[in-house]
């Protein structure tokens, strides 16, 4: 059963996909004009992106070049949300509603949290007996025949986070990568390996060191953000 995760209070614009010019940005045929609009995803987003597909689109607050921001494209049946950070919210709503088995007993301690040597990690949680437990999140909306697979392009800033978490587990520390698809239509979840071969084989490694994998799906309904399944089977 899906539960509530996040409710877009801003009103959304509906548009039709023109073209994608550049990695972040989209025309968009807005009523009888064409916005520009920022697209905060840099993935290829193969499945996804294609003219005449509707898109809603959140206006932009302050001055900017882009009047809106891409939020979610329409597929046949359902919308997919494209704004990478959004992985990061859905997941710490997740956390503080308690909907995640792998951390019920868990709280959220710090973000963007610096490790000494390695760099960042998108998470710290503490668990019950405040032991800590390291997670980075990535945003996932690439599906094939019920796959979800990441990445979509080759990400060294993925890989660093994989060697990151690799050394933290290595030291006995709890890790996690939680990969959120963001959208409702997978089934199954493994690395894109012809995309990006040596993220997927650091995927293995990792785990081989203790990382732990989890992966779940959303769905859109608007104006609500809702988690549709967790603990999504893995394929390393």
């Amino acid at each position: 059963m899906r539960k509530l995760l996040l409710r877009c209070t801003k009103t959304l614009k509906r548009g039709e996909i023109v073209d994608r010019p550049n990695r972040f940005v989209l025309r968009v045929r807005v009523n009888s004009s064409i916005e520009r609009v920022y697209l905060p995803n840099p993935g290829r987003l193969s499945t996804i992106m294609a003219p005449g597909r509707e898109v809603l689109c959140e206006p932009a607050a302050g001055r900017r070049k882009t009047d809106f921001t891409a939020f979610a494209i329409r597929l046949d049946k359902f919308y997919v949300t494209v704004n990478s950070s959004l992985a990061n919210t859905i997941f710490s709503a997740a956390i503080d509603k308690g909907f995640l088995g792998e951390f019920r007993d868990c709280a959220i301690s710090s973000r963007e949290h610096p490790v000494p040597d390695y760099g960042r990690i998108d998470f710290v949680l503490r668990d019950a007996e405040n032991e800590p437990i390291y997670v980075e999140v990535k945003s996932c909306t690439h599906v094939e025949e019920g796959t979800a697979k990441f990445p979509d392009r080759p990400t060294e800033r993925g890989r660093r986070h994989l060697r990151i978490l690799s050394r933290l587990a290595g030291g006995g520390a709890r890790c996690h990568v939680v990969f959120v698809v963001q959208r409702p239509d997978a089934r199954l979840f493994a690395p894109f390996k012809e995309v990006d071969p040596d993220f997927a084989d650091l995927l293995a490694n990792a785990v081989g060191a203790g990382v732990r994998i989890t992966a779940m799906t959303t769905e859109f309904v608007p104006p609500n953000l809702y988690l549709k399944r967790e603990g999504l089977p893995i394929k390393i």
